[in-house]
């Protein structure tokens, strides 16, 4: 890479896209009531999650992990379908900015490298930003999006809060498949000179996302800069701030969604 480039890595979350929650509540709705929220579906979604790994290390909890092992399957079977109802009806759809976000962060230097890495289930932002370079890149088919939680391609792969790559109730097979698409992930991201944070909240139940953003801050990778564009941004830059720790030489720049162009 020549001293003129840039190589970004772009990070989307639930608030890079319109609706995010909206099918997830439809389904969690029905059983637990219209006070339920994407906090409560976290709750739901990681306590599978608990008690696979505790059924997993018990031979005498054969029978419940297979139980909750079907009840898991179909759970991703259901937000699978439901998403991508949402997403070919319209009702995922990019937010607004997206695209300004790209233009100002992005397209502001034609030799910056870029690709995205995607914590969504959806692949909303996948077909907006294929739409997007093949209008602005001549020689580009494809925008390069690493999905770390799996998507509604295949829904038996989609991750659930807390779910890491490496889980006692996979298979050895299943975890190294799992592990690889990490790996390559990380090394993605430590080659990166720019980090943009959008729509993304680094939430704890994310341990493994967060592991990984660690190892590309440590000394002696190419970063220097992460860009934060949340409406909470405050709360992201403090644990963004930790997760650099011990270094200070890498700027941290916020920005609010609906204004890009007032730095906080």
């Amino acid at each position: 890479m020549t001293n003129n480039k840039n190589k970004i890595a772009i990070l989307v979350g639930a608030g890079a896209v319109e609706n995010a929650w909206t099918p997830l509540l439809n389904i969690f709705k029905i059983n637990y009531g219209n006070e339920t929220d994407s906090d409560s579906v976290n709750f739901l979604l990681a306590k599978s999650i608990c008690a696979l790994r505790l059924y997993s290390k018990s031979p005498k909890s054969a029978i419940q992990l297979k139980e909750e092992q079907e009840s898991v399957r179909l759970m991703k079977e259901v937000i699978c379908e439901e998403l991508k109802q949402a997403q070919n009806s319209g009702i995922l759809k990019p937010r607004k900015e997206f695209t300004t976000m790209l233009n100002k962060f992005v397209l502001c230097n034609p030799n910056n490298l870029f690709g995205f890495v995607s914590t969504n289930w959806d692949t909303v932002i996948d077909v907006e930003a294929d739409r997007w370079v093949k209008e602005k890149y001549m020689d580009i088919e494809s925008t390069k999006v690493f999905h770390i939680h799996g998507s509604i391609e295949a829904y038996k792969d989609i991750y659930l809060p807390s779910e890491t790559s490496m889980e006692n109730y996979r298979s050895d097979e299943e975890n190294y498949e799992v592990g690889y698409d990490h790996f390559i992930t990380a090394q993605f991201m430590s080659e990166a000179n720019v980090i943009i944070l959008y729509g993304i909240s680094l939430d704890p139940l994310d341990a493994e996302l967060n592991l990984l953003l660690s190892g590309a801050f440590t000394k002696g990778k190419t970063i220097r800069e992460v860009i934060i564009i949340n409406p909470d941004y405050q709360k992201i830059r403090k644990r963004v701030k930790i997760l650099l720790l011990p270094r200070s030489d890498i700027t941290i720049r916020c920005f609010k969604p609906q204004n890009l162009e007032i730095e906080l």
